[in-house]
């Protein structure tokens, strides 16, 4: 049977994978998440996607929050403009997930791949 319209279960299911990708608060239910014996792989792949990305975000944000503070002005001004990049890229890429999660597509980021 071709699925036309998605049940209310799989739009639940699909707002869960959203919160697991929100920028920056979305940790906390992706913890949960991987702690947790309940969750099913889909979730527990989508958390750790959601963990890659604010790790890498925030160690790279912090190291040139600290470097430009370390630095002359101009270089500063240089460091501050690219962590501002760099954040609106880990929001985007939040949001990419996002939609190919509701078009469908589990995302798979994994830095850190289980053997």
């Amino acid at each position: 049977m071709n699925k036309k319209y998605p049940t209310r279960q799989d739009n639940l299911d699909k707002f869960q994978l959203s919160l697991y990708l929100l920028p920056i608060v979305g940790i906390i239910p992706s913890l949960w998440t991987l702690f947790s014996q309940t969750s099913n792989p889909q979730q527990k792949k989508v958390s750790r996607t959601s963990i890659n990305l604010i790790l890498i975000w925030l160690l790279v944000y912090v190291s040139l929050w600290l470097s430009s503070q370390n630095t002359s002005e101009l270089v500063a001004i240089r460091l501050l403009y690219l962590n501002g990049l760099l954040t609106t890229g880990y929001f985007l890429s939040c949001l990419g997930f996002t939609i190919a999660i509701w078009q469908g597509k589990i995302p798979n980021f994994s830095v850190f791949k289980k053997k």
